[in-house]
């Protein structure tokens, strides 16, 4: 019987918190249900109002103003108590940046066909060799082992590996600084 008492008085005093708050949210749920028919919202059920969360407080706005007076036109005018605002131009800063230039390298390769691989090249680098070039360079390459294609930024030069290594056939090309 002792325990049994316990168990009771830990009991009851977990429900009767637990009872008011039911209490007190059942009074809420009716009074909103009795201003409900003013809303649109008229036929919600009163176990989805209990489940609703507050509103979030709406943040606080700032308003600038901005206060502009206009000279008046009734008598003469006085050019200079008139003065306007100038609006400066910002200056062009022009700064000639060392950018470091790379060499794009042909590796010769004894696997190499001529038409194919100078399809490639000419199909990655375009206008910057004329197939005339292209073959010589192909040759240069087959010949010494690499033969320089042409001279770009770093970026371009990565650039230009990469699609080399893509291609079909591949064709190994290096970059190099300058």
């Amino acid at each position: 019987p002792d325990v049994r008492s316990r168990l009771m008085a830990v009991l009851m005093k977990l429900l009767v918190p637990l009872a008011f708050l039911v209490a007190a949210s059942d009074a809420f749920a009716s009074r909103v249900a009795r201003t409900a028919h003013h809303t649109s919202r008229a036929h919600v059920s009163i176990a989805k109002i209990r489940m609703m969360p507050s509103p979030a407080p709406a943040p606080a706005t700032k308003t600038k103003t901005r206060q502009v007076t206009k000279p008046k036109t009734g008598g003469p005018s006085k050019p200079a108590q008139q003065k306007q605002a100038v609006t400066a131009k910002p200056k062009l800063q022009r700064e000639d940046a060392y950018v470091p230039m790379w060499k794009l390298l042909l590796l010769g390769d004894e696997e190499y066909e001529e038409d194919p691989v100078c399809g490639v090249i000419q199909e990655v680098l375009g206008k910057e060799l004329n197939p005339e070039e292209i073959r010589e360079k192909y040759h240069e390459a087959m010949a010494r082992g690499d033969s320089l294609l042409t001279v770009v930024n770093q970026e371009h030069a990565e650039a230009y590996v990469s699609q080399f290594h893509r291609a079909t056939p591949m064709v190994f090309t290096d970059a190099q600084p300058e």
